[in-house]
Order: C-alpha cells, then sequence, then structure tokens
C-alpha cells in the first residue's frame, strides 16, 4: 500500500490536533514584468486536501501576518493584504529586474497543545533573467531554499532545507504538485533534497520540525514549539 506522507501525518505522530495540521501558503506567478501589477494571495488550510479555510475562520492572531517583499537589491516594505473569501490579496508592481522574494513569519499569539507555534511562508517572482536570491529573513528559523527558480517540466534541482542555520539533516518533507498528491521527499546530511517537476503547474513544498524547549508567550507557559514552513512555486 502506498503511504500517504503529509504533514497532517506528521502531527498526528506527535499527537496533535488535526486543526494545526494547516499551513499558510502564498500563491503568486513565477515570473513578472517590470511595470506590471503583480498579485499575490495567501492561504491557510491544507493544500493536499484543496481545503482552504474561509478568512472569516482564521484562528487567533493568524490575521495579522506582515507579507514582505525582498526586491533584488535588497530593499524591503510590507504589502497592504486585504481580505477575500478564501485568502488575503495584495499586488506589487516590481521597478527592477531580478529575483524577488516573498515572505511571511508568523509567531501565533495564543499556545495551542501547549505548543507555540510558528509559521513561515516563502514564494519567488523573478523579473527577466537574475540569479536566486536566498537572502531569508533572519526570524526565520526553518526554510526551504530553492537552487533553482522558474523551474521547467524535467528540470532537477537541488533545494535545501536550513534550521537555525544549520542543515536539517535526514527529515521527511512532502512535495505536493498539480494534481494535489503528495509525494514524499527526505533531506540528505546537507539538507538538501532533489526537486524533479513531472508537469506544469503550482508545487507546494512543506517541512515541520519540533523544538522541545519550554517557554512563556504572552504570559501562557509552553512545553514545545511547532515550526511549519512552506515554499510554493509555479513550474511552466
Amino acid at each position: 500500500m502506498k503511504t500517504k506522507i503529509s504533514l497532517l501525518a506528521l502531527f498526528i505522530a506527535f499527537s496533535i490536533s488535526n486543526v494545526f495540521a494547516h499551513a499558510l501558503w502564498i500563491e503568486t506567478a513565477s515570473t513578472g514584468k517590470k511595470g506590471q501589477q503583480q498579485e499575490v494571495k495567501v492561504f491557510f488550510g491544507e493544500y493536499e486536501s484543496n481545503e482552504t479555510d474561509s478568512v472569516a475562520k482564521w484562528f487567533s492572531n493568524l490575521k495579522d501576518f506582515k507579507l514582505v517583499l525582498t526586491a533584488p537589491d535588497g530593499t524591503t516594505k510590507v504589502l497592504t493584504a486585504l481580505p477575500d473569501v478564501l485568502f488575503y490579496k495584495a499586488s506589487f508592481v516590481p521597478d527592477q529586474e531580478g529575483h524577488y522574494k516573498i515572505s511571511i513569519v508568523h509567531e501565533v499569539a495564543a499556545v495551542y497543545e501547549k505548543a507555540k507555534i510558528e509559521y513561515y511562508a516563502f514564494a519567488d517572482v523573478t523579473v527577466g533573467t537574475s540569479k536566486i536570491n536566498n537572502a531569508f529573513p533572519s526570524e526565520a528559523a526553518l526554510t526551504i531554499r530553492p537552487a533553482k527558480h522558474g523551474l521547467k517540466v524535467g528540470d532537477l534541482a537541488v533545494h535545501e532545507v536550513i534550521y537555525h542555520k544549520k542543515p536539517f539533516a535526514n527529515q521527511k518533507l512532502t512535495v505536493v504538485g498539480p494534481d494535489k498528491k503528495g509525494q514524499p521527499a527526505k533531506t540528505d546530511v546537507q539538507g538538501k533534497f532533489i526537486f524533479k517537476p513531472v508537469a506544469k503547474g503550482n508545487y507546494f513544498l512543506e517541512a515541520f520540525t519540533e523544538d522541545k524547549t519550554p517557554g512563556k508567550l504572552n504570559g501562557q507557559d509552553y512545553e514545545k514549539t511547532w515550526h511549519l514552513v512552506t515554499y510554493t512555486t509555479e513550474v511552466k
């Protein structure tokens, strides 16, 4: 029997309530044009199951996320995200050629199941031709870093996962293709894994880890921290 590996399965393994199997992710076209508006959407839900929560049901302070745009020259700005029914939407107009990074680093304000929750979401936009920009926000404890952007069907790229600035070695993650079927992947000792798209469309990559260091958040004690990261990219 083919085993379905997903973030939900990972959460169950850690005895986490199903509601926290949800992920936060960003969707946008992988390429843009200088001077033309680029649309960005932010979703929360279960990507593999094609289940997105209405924004009215987003829990705790999730709606207070900051959507940060990092331009090719390294400058950053927070994009204004407005609520729709199933997502938040934002836009920007590229004013230079190069590689733009869109990111969210969000700490949930309330403690759930004795855990603090940290969400990280990333996406990229290339305008013209450029080298990949892997200057991730310093506050992001867990990141998925692409080795190549603007992937086409059949391209082979070695991505990597970094946790607290070190390789996320020998850890499971999930790659979900346009067919919404999750495929298991695993990092090597250097935190790297092979990504080879087999069809056109959006790809969703996710990883999860648990830090058992206790602490206090907004007056609430917690026993551990759950780190959840997603990276989405469009393959043409």
